[in-house]
């Protein structure tokens, strides 16, 4: 918020810089690049509202014209320009209707310009716009999570601050901007960037402790779920930030199955404990995989743009693997409950064996979960150049136990088959991952 505030003041200087004489050419621009191809209709639109945006501070401005000759409205502005408290009021209360605090500066620049508000009346104008500001984003967070009606607060204490910091300085604030140059629309809006850049260097170090001030001043309700962490229903309504979500999301789910569950799988042969823990975090997993697949279908709802599809889809698939993965975790699980339950052993060369396949399958998903979560994919073509081997290990893996492993029992020579045929499950899971992410759905 305090970097966006900064950046809405290369509007104001633009402004300055008499650009809204040349808006219609923007808007003309835009146009032409619209209508030249699909391509190019996302810059055409950019420059269009770029054009638009300042036609109609032109306009606004222009309306203001014929007032500057109305003794009312004179005298209103010679009030406004002997009470810098009233000029702050009136500009905040302008600027929550029109939701523009450009707006607002370029009105005080024009009427600093023919003389009828002072320097200062001008800089007290500023003040008023950049708290209007506010009004915007307190009215729309009202119906938003709960995380953006902190943001909205946090943003209105930000600007509450920054007017408070800078009313007693005016005169000195004012008699520094001549030494800026320019004419007194320059003058004003180089106030409006130095407020702003000012309130970001004071304000900027305590941005962590603002935002535990916060979560005590509005604390949130809990989730659904005490495991999603990420995801919030208000926000797919907005398609880039709710994807983002459910990408942060997954990524959890990714280093929940590195840590949690991967590392109990050989485990489980003897470990009881470690069959629980596995089966505990497939359970826990799958109320994530459920959240995830339904926050992704409400972003699908919305009118995506293609990018926003594939991301879209690309998700859907990764959370579908990643929740088919744990299943056949939780399978092996089971799967060696039946030798427990027998009181039945894998013998050491089996053991050997298993551990071998596992070390190739836990490196896959390693590689197939850095693919994901740091869009690798040089990590992506490792998992895919490397299944063949995996297969053809496990299919020589089979044919030595049943041609070596004669003296095994029925039950462990079954589970022992289950095992290997598990864990070539679990991989195939991280060549789809990978796939996803090379676009190869």
């Amino acid at each position: 918020m305090l970097g966006s505030a900064v950046g809405t003041t290369i509007t104001v200087q633009l402004i300055a810089f008499s650009i809204t004489d040349y808006a219609l050419a923007f808007v003309t621009l835009g146009v032409l690049l619209f209508l030249m191809n699909v391509k190019m209709r996302a810059y055409g639109s950019i420059v269009l509202g770029f054009g638009f945006v300042f036609f109609g501070m032109g306009i606004m401005t222009a309306a203001m014209e014929p007032l500057q000759t109305d003794p009312v409205f004179m005298e209103y502005l010679a009030a406004i320009s002997e009470q810098p408290l009233l000029a702050i009021v009136v500009a905040a209360l302008f600027t929550a209707i029109v939701q523009n605090s450009a707006a607002t500066i370029a009105l005080a620049m024009a009427l600093a310009a023919n003389g009828s508000i002072s320097l200062e009346a001008g800089v007290a104008i500023v003040y008023g716009a950049n708290f209007g500001t506010v009004f915007t984003a307190l009215i729309s967070s009202v119906t938003a999570s709960k995380d953006a009606q902190r943001a909205a607060v946090a943003h209105a204490i930000f600007k509450g601050i920054g007017v408070l910091i800078f009313l007693p300085l005016t005169s000195i604030f004012v008699a520094i901007l001549p030494l800026f140059g320019g004419e007194i629309e320059r003058q004003i809006a180089n106030s409006h960037t130095l407020f702003n850049l000012v309130n970001l260097f004071i304000l900027l170090p305590f941005c962590d402790r603002f935002a535990v001030w916060m979560t005590k001043l509005m604390p949130k309700k809990e989730l659904p779920s005490k495991y999603v962490k990420h995801l919030d229903r208000d926000a797919s309504a907005i398609p880039a930030v709710g994807l983002l979500q459910a990408r942060k999301e997954l990524e959890v789910v990714t280093k929940r199955v590195s840590e949690h569950m991967f590392p109990h799988l050989l485990s489980m042969i003897e470990d009881d404990k470690a069959r629980q823990q596995v089966v505990q975090q497939e359970r826990v997993i799958d109320v994530v995989y459920k959240a995830t697949y339904h926050h992704l279908q409400r972003i699908m709802e919305n009118n995506l743009n293609d990018k926003e599809s594939e991301e879209a889809l690309k998700l859907l698939y990764v959370n579908n693997d990643l929740e088919r993965l744990t299943n056949v975790m939780k399978e092996m699980a089971r799967a060696m409950n039946k030798l427990e339950n027998k009181h039945k052993m894998l013998n050491d060369w089996e053991r050997e064996k298993i551990q071998q396949l596992f070390e190739e399958v836990e490196q896959g998903f390693s590689h197939a979960s850095k693919a994901f979560s740091n869009n690798r994919e040089e990590e992506a073509l490792q998992v895919i150049y490397n299944n063949p081997k995996i297969q053809r290990m496990e299919r020589e893996m089979r044919y030595e136990h049943f041609y070596y492993g004669s003296g095994s029992s029925s039950t462990v020579s079954v589970v022992f088959s289950d095992l290997m045929n598990l864990m070539l499950r679990i991989h195939q899971h991280s060549v789809n991952m990978s796939h996803t992410m090379l676009g190869m759905v």
